[in-house]
């Protein structure tokens, strides 16, 4: 059994409708004949109603195609139970079509609105109450008095406000127990590691009540509320119903063999009936909104302790995986620094010997096609090898094996120099080249190769996206207390979407305009990881059709002029 109702949870379906329904049969003819017959002499309408919050509570446990064959076994316990209670066979049909619509008024709204998935839910109790504690009671009540009404002539008022209060209460107090309470939580009660706290609960529970029995001449029932509350607190739903039950055991037993508080002395058994409901029905209440606050508070505790050990194997694993990128990054290292030698010394030669073909130093090669050939083998191991260079290099910035070699330098002689270097490959392509320096030369602390190796890549690349007739220039100029250093062209530029990705390595952006050049997409990743070796930045400006500018700034150290040797 999956709960105190006996009602299995119709997400796990065990229970086949036929005997989901006998059981219904069972609980409602023995409840609505109990009732009936216990409040016989209080009139025609029975003090404790019971049976339409069993019924609601199968129905909201068990889906919606197997409620035909609930409500019909209902109908029948309902109208057996009246039929034995000395009814009119019409009386017992119209009565249980009373309790059939009161229970679906409840029912197919909170099944409609995903509500009775779990009544642990604020909201859901919030909606539960606001059915059950006035309409669904309410129409039936007004049905059932009508009938009395043209039956017999009972006055409507007294029949329609009895029916209300059994209906009202009994759907108040039993319903939210039926729905939250469940076997695996009345085990939990009783486990080896919490049985010592339950019993302690019980025990205050127990001694209230004892004390009602033995001092009944004293007003003490309202210690039952704090005990109850106690129970919930510690034990939760569970706990506070059962503590509840116990309590509204007792106080029923006291009324009916005369031995109750006498606060209730001197009132007939309806009324003491009906007081004790209300208490028990507010008593209810309480505990179960304190026990859907815990219920919650549990949820979101076990939500934290999920969420810190997620984070924790989420830590665990990135430390893995960091562990793995750095073994990665060393095995890369390694084998970039044991591969430079034997990459660079074949290629080398093959430059070298290539330049001696192509300037036919040993004689003519027999056909121009071949000083041709040559040629273009010269240039493209000259490429090859920048481009292993570059490789190398990014590789030791990236395991911050690169040493610069500080030195106070002047930045105008390397520019004229770089200038010099990248003169021919600017006049292939026809393409000026132009210096900007200023007029005073300031020292700057930087490394004279790294400074170099910016530069021609800044021209380089001015100079390859640059189209025939245009310019590039070369600037420098100082501004608080820095050296930046531009490189300027009238080329195809950048779309303005695309510089964010300019100067990470591998990063190429294609134009529209085409080019025909290729590479690895390491240059400007490594100006501007010398850049910050330096302690600098870089900055790209660029207008798609206009040309780009990019600019490197370093700290210079000092304002004061410096000679014009480098």
């Amino acid at each position: 059994m999956n709960s105190l109702s006996f009602v299995q949870d119709r997400e796990q379906g065990t229970w086949s409708p036929l005997f989901a329904s006998v059981c219904l049969f069972a609980f409602v003819s023995l409840s609505t004949y109990g009732a009936i017959e216990l409040t016989w002499a209080t009139g025609r309408i029975a003090a404790i109603w019971l049976s339409n919050a069993i019924t609601l509570a199968f129905l909201l446990h068990h889906p919606r195609r197997n409620w035909p064959a609930l409500l019909v076994a209902f109908a029948a316990a309902n109208i057996t139970a009246d039929l034995a209670t000395q009814d009119l066979a019409l009386t017992a049909v119209v009565l249980t079509l009373c309790n059939v619509v009161e229970i679906l008024v409840v029912a197919i709204p909170l099944r409609m609105m995903r509500l009775d998935r779990d009544f642990a839910q604020p909201r859901t109790l919030l909606v539960f109450y606001a059915l059950a504690a006035l309409p669904a009671p309410a129409i039936s009540a007004i049905l059932s008095a009508s009938y009395f009404y043209v039956l017999d002539g009972a006055d409507f008022g007294q029949m329609a406000s009895n029916w209300f209060a059994a209906d009202a209460l009994g759907l108040v107090i039993f319903v939210p127990p039926l729905m939250t309470v469940h076997a695996r939580d009345v085990r939990e009660m009783f486990a080896r590691e919490t049985w010592l706290i339950t019993v302690a609960s019980l025990s205050v529970v127990i001694a209230t009540m004892a004390l009602n029995f033995w001092l009944k001449s004293y007003p003490l029932a309202f210690l039952f509320f704090p005990a109850v509350v106690l129970m919930t607190f510690q034990r939760g739903f569970a706990g506070g119903t059962l503590g509840l039950l116990l309590v509204g055991v007792f106080m029923l037993l006291s009324v009916f063999f005369g031995s109750g508080s006498t606060g209730l002395a001197g009132h007939e058994l309806r009324t003491k009936i009906s007081i004790i409901q209300i208490f028990v029905a507010v008593t209810a209440f309480t505990v179960v909104l304190v026990g859907a606050v815990l219920e919650q508070r549990r949820k979101l505790e076990r939500s934290l302790s999920d969420a810190m050990a997620g984070a924790e194997n989420s830590r665990e694993e990135a430390l893995v995986a960091k562990d793995a990128a750095e073994q990665a990054s060393r095995t890369k290292s390694m084998f970039l620094a044991n591969m430079s030698h034997e990459l660079r010394t074949p290629l080398n030669a093959v430059i070298g010997f290539s330049e001696m073909m192509h300037e036919q130093m040993y004689g003519p090669l027999g056909h121009e096609r071949y000083r041709d050939y040559s040629g273009k083998i010269r240039d493209a191991g000259r490429h090859l090898l920048e481009l292993i260079n570059d490789v190398l290099d990014m590789s030791k910035i990236e395991a911050g094996k690169l040493e610069l070699r500080r030195e106070e330098i002047l930045i105008s002689p390397i520019v004229r120099d770089c200038v010099a270097m990248m003169s021919e490959q600017a006049r292939q392509a026809a393409v000026t080249l132009r210096t900007e320096l200023p007029s005073r030369e300031f020292k700057v602390a930087a490394d004279k190769r790294a400074m170099k190796q910016v530069l021609l890549n800044l021209l380089s690349n001015a100079v390859k996206f640059t189209l025939a007739g245009g310019a590039v220039t070369a600037r420098v100029r100082f501004a608080g207390g820095k050296m930046v250093l531009s490189v300027s062209d009238t080329g195809i530029g950048i779309p303005s979407d695309q510089l964010y990705r300019l100067g990470n390595p591998f990063v190429q952006l294609r134009n529209e305009a085409g080019s025909p050049h290729t590479g690895t997409g390491l240059g400007l990743a490594l100006v501007r990881s010398l850049a910050e070796l330096h302690k600098g930045a870089m900055h790209i400006e660029s207008a798609e059709g206009r040309g780009t500018t990019v600019s490197v700034e370093i700290p210079a150290l000092d304002q004061a002029p410096a000679s014009a040797a480098a």
